[in-house]
């Protein structure tokens, strides 16, 4: 709960960026010298602003702010929240998160902060996946870093590949990299990096690249156009795909030498939709079991 004990006591929201509607519903209990009255708003907001959402008090009225929702109704947005309380001099920072759409965030009537994903499911602490020695601020790796020491010429040129990767639910995916080899990326004309689920359906993904070059033994690291919140551990897919006169080769793993390990299900790495150019499909198509595997992380 919140207390409101001045005319100059507020709550208000920041919402980092504009998007179709972010809706605030606040409750709250005035005790006016013993007569107590209940009340409560509805806010929509839609901009990239500061929005007070609990008004302050009458003179000599105490205001117990009960409970705070707040929804990010857009399809496909995602914004950074930060609720404030306002005394007409200091603002002081409450709580801060970034909602993705479909995503609710709550200050329960016990006094808990609660963030729950687009299906109802509370959030827990985010932590790497596992230990990892990725690059810095890597959440996991698709392998330990000090194994990808071979030049893996992985690729088709206009066909996915998919390489596995454990996440952990909680995670938010804002970004991939990953690191050239030895070839360079030779007149790339479209490239993207992107998030597949354990079914192959498209999570997120990054911009196409088109024509960016990539150099010979360089890292990348593409944002997500939406980030990707993880709503349940497990096995995750990275997708790459680039169409160019000669693509790139990547730091991975040693080629397996023998098939059983590579085509045991779950398929952990391999080539799967073919004769893509300019977008990604959804869902991916099945994949064909590869031999060698690619090094990546997301942050």
């Amino acid at each position: 709960m919140l207390l409101l004990t001045s005319t100059s006591d507020i709550v208000r929201i920041v919402t980092g960026s504009a998007v179709s509607t972010i809706g605030v519903h606040a409750s709250w209990v005035d005790n006016a010298s013993g007569t107590i009255t209940p009340g409560r708003t509805n806010t929509n907001i839609t901009t990239a602003t500061t929005t007070t959402v609990v008004a302050a008090p009458a003179s000599s009225t105490q205001r117990n702010v009960r409970s705070l929702f707040i929804e990010n109704n857009s399809a496909t947005s995602s914004t950074i929240i930060t609720v404030q309380h306002f005394d007409g001099t200091t603002s002081v920072d409450l709580a801060n998160v970034t909602l993705l759409a479909g995503e609710n965030f709550m200050l329960s009537e016990t006094g808990d902060w609660q963030h729950h994903d687009a299906q109802g499911a509370e959030y827990s602490y985010t932590v790497p996946a596992a230990a990892n020695l990725g690059p810095t601020g890597a959440l996991a790796e698709t392998m330990p870093r000090v194994l990808a020491s071979t030049n893996v010429n992985a690729l088709t040129s206009g066909t996915l590949f998919l390489q596995g990767i454990y996440l952990t639910a909680g995670q938010l995916v804002s970004n991939i990299g990953m690191m050239s080899a030895t070839t360079a990326a030779g007149t790339p004309t479209n490239y993207f990096f992107a998030l597949y689920d354990s079914s192959r359906g498209l999570r997120a993904q990054s911009a196409n690249q088109t024509t960016t070059a990539w150099a010979a033994n360089s890292a990348k690291t593409l944002a997500m156009t939406s980030p990707y919140r993880i709503p349940t551990s497990g096995m995750y897919y990275i997708g790459l795909m680039m169409t160019a006169t000669t693509v790139a080769t990547f730091h991975g793993a040693p080629a397996k030498t023998n098939s059983i390990v590579s085509s045991t299900t779950p398929i952990l790495h391999g080539n799967s939709t073919g004769g893509l150019t300019t977008s990604l499909p959804d869902p991916a198509a099945a994949i064909s079991a590869g031999t060698a595997a690619i090094y990546a992380w997301v942050t």
